[in-house]
């Protein structure tokens, strides 16, 4: 087992009481929970937002804009995200004698999630028509902390040149986080799966700099004639979702408009590398693993993705017209795609059968690819199961859904700065396999490393690591 369950540090508070705060101030619309709001940040896999206040009670869309480009731009914080706060965070980030980020913890951004947002793909007729086309999507956006007061004014030494806070790294890191803009990365469920199942690894993954959208489709029995939406449009869909994420008037502004080419003069407030900010990162569990593999052979706006034990064709959904092969593409593309971080889970059973799962996708990923092996069945990557999806598929009692999920996080957020920020691969993954042994192996590693008398059975690792990216590269 991997142990007892360890609290996750509190993510940054929601977009609902900044969005609130700033709809008062700005716009002059009185909101009753702008008067009641506690200031609480959300924690991890909690909802950023109460349920009835969805909508906030917007009757115009010009305002919802207004309200939330007044927040976007004057970069207001979450509710209760101060200097001091942000301060204590990036403590918790601490750096290894490698200068690599503790990446099991969420990053040092505000999260703010704005209320949801719906869109038509265009580009996906006529093969889906009416509201088969329609898109809700939950956006996620990075909020910088401010800097503090040592960064504004720092002290001179004798010869006049500033003099670095004796903190820390981390507090001196806090000038040197970028405000914008930001990797676009686009997080695909499962088939019938809610995005809510997966928000917490959008928050994960937007807490350290990266625009995340979750978004949900009509896809299912009586959508589009009878018929579900096929993988060819499911593919279309997460296009169209690139190209709508950058030049919607809310996120055109921190997604940057490019690719592995892209490069832009740098500023002295924004000290992240051109390159490093562009591209897209493509996320998805079981039936979306195969969707964004899809997708990302043969668009160069895709740098890398993360697959959470995907599926390719079974038996339930068969090779044919609409549901080609996404291993079949990834062997006729060059280097396989781009590099994948792959995480299969040991016990998916049916639901994730061999020949068609995580093993399939690994064998012909780019060179540079991670590939885990968690035990765990195939529902226990998500914020919570159904019941129907848990006795349909596998699961192994022995594990806690919470730790298949911090496991998966923090190797996503990992791969995805490596990729994007210029993080070396070796040390990141190094660093950040070795802190998950000691948080969540619960001994088990020095266990297995220890003789084992005769007879006497070795004991299961919680995860194996079966490609790094480096030996095969």
């Amino acid at each position: 087992a991997f142990g007892t369950t360890l609290a996750a540090p509190a993510a940054a508070g929601g977009w609902a009481p900044a969005l609130r705060r700033c709809r008062a101030q700005r716009v002059g619309i009185t909101s009753r929970a702008a008067a009641s709001s506690s200031g609480r940040g959300a924690t991890e896999g909690e909802e950023e937002e109460p349920s009835d206040e969805k909508r906030f009670g917007f009757g115009r869309r010009d305002a919802l804009i207004a309200s939330a480009t007044a927040c976007l731009s004057t970069g207001q914080g979450p509710e209760g995200w101060t200097a001091a706060r942000a301060s204590t965070e990036l403590d918790a980030i601490a750096l290894g004698d490698d200068g690599i980020p503790d990446y099991t913890v969420p990053g040092p951004y505000g999260v703010r999630r704005l209320p949801k947002l719906e869109h038509t793909c265009i580009s996906c007729f006529p093969r889906c028509v009416g509201d088969a086309c329609l898109v809700q999507i939950d956006a996620y956006v990075p909020s910088a902390p401010p800097p503090l007061p040592d960064t504004m004014f720092p002290l001179l030494g004798e010869d006049g040149a500033p003099l670095r806070p004796v903190a820390g790294p981390t507090r001196g890191a806090l000038s040197e986080v970028s405000r914008g803009p930001y990797p676009l990365a686009v997080f695909t469920s499962g088939f019938l799966v809610d995005s809510e199942a997966t928000a917490s690894y959008c928050r994960r993954l937007c807490s350290w700099g990266y625009v995340v959208l979750g978004y949900n489709k009509r896809d299912g029995v009586g959508v589009a004639g009878g018929n579900a939406l096929d993988d060819v449009v499911s593919a279309q869909m997460v296009d169209d979702l690139i190209g709508w994420a950058r030049t919607d008037v809310l996120l055109a502004p921190l997604v940057r408009d490019g690719g592995a080419m892209d490069t832009a003069d740098k500023t002295d407030d924004d000290i992240v590398t051109a390159p490093a900010k562009g591209g897209v990162y493509l996320l998805g569990h079981s039936r979306g693993g195969k969707i964004s593999m899809l997708q990302a052979c043969g668009d160069e706006r895709v740098r890398a993705a993360c697959l959470l034990d995907p599926v390719d064709n079974t038996v339930y959904a068969p090779l044919g017209e609409g549901f080609p092969s996404a291993v079949a593409k990834m062997r006729n593309t060059k280097d396989g795609g781009p590099p994948l971080l792959v995480v299969g889970g040991k016990y998916g059973g049916d639901c994730a059968p061999k020949g068609s799962n995580y093993l399939s996708f690994l064998e012909q990923s780019n060179p540079k690819s991670w590939g885990v092996e968690v035990r765990a069945g195939h529902f226990q990557f998500l914020d919570s199961a159904t019941l129907v999806q848990r006795a349909v598929c596998e699961e192994n009692p022995g594990v806690a859904d919470a730790q298949v999920r911090e496991v998966s996080q923090a190797l996503m957020v990992a791969h995805a700065e490596t990729v994007f920020r210029g993080v070396p691969r070796e040390a990141a993954l190094r660093r950040t396999m070795k802190t998950l042994e000691q948080s969540w192996g619960d001994g088990a590693f020095d266990r297995v490393n220890a003789q084992v008398a005769p007879g006497q059975k070795s004991p299961e690792l919680p995860w194996v690591l079966l490609r790094d990216g480096i030996s095969s590269a």
